[in-house]
């Protein structure tokens, strides 16, 4: 598991960060969104400091992340990422996938941005954190295989041998 982990990590870091924007209708873009169907983990990057986060507003948006709740009552942790000397640091990874669209890699971050109506998310846009050129995101994929029956204890391996991100729940 950890060297799968390792690989992962590498070619995490061998990805370009990559953009999110909005259309004239409000709708998420995602530029270099992953093809449909994907599989796979990802990863939300902000260069909104840790003082924004605490004192951010509250999305109150059902299944909302409570950014500032979360921030606040972690910030003192020691195993939890931080803002480092690059522009944009880590602040949530997850997983997405599969067929359907609401379970789809692309499908899964577009929520971290806008919300969705069966999974909890960030609703970063429902926040004052709304600068969507605050926020980068990246990926990696996985074997439709591989996602099926691992992608939990990647997601949760990644946050114990990196750190774990500010707003990761679980």
């Amino acid at each position: 598991m950890r060297d799968r982990i390792l690989e992962i990590e590498q070619l995490r870091k061998d990805c370009d960060l990559l953009t999110i924007s909005k259309d004239i209708n409000e709708n998420i873009i995602l530029q270099g969104r992953p093809a449909y169907p994907s599989f796979g983990l990802y990863w939300i990057y902000t260069s909104y400091s840790l003082d924004q986060l605490c004192n951010a507003r509250k999305s109150d948006k059902e299944k909302a992340v409570d950014i500032p709740g979360l921030s606040n009552s972690r910030k003192d942790l020691k195993n939890i990422l931080r803002p480092n000397n690059d522009d944009y640091w880590v602040v949530y990874n997850g997983i997405g996938g599969g067929h359907n669209s609401k379970y789809n890699l692309g499908s899964r971050i577009a929520a971290e941005f806008k919300g969705g109506k069966n999974t909890g998310s960030l609703q970063i846009t429902d926040t004052n954190l709304n600068d969507l050129s605050e926020w980068r995101y990246s990926y990696v994929l996985l074997d439709p295989i591989e996602y099926k029956q691992i992608a939990n204890e990647l997601e949760v391996g990644w946050r114990l041998e990196f750190d774990w991100p500010i707003l990761s729940k679980r």
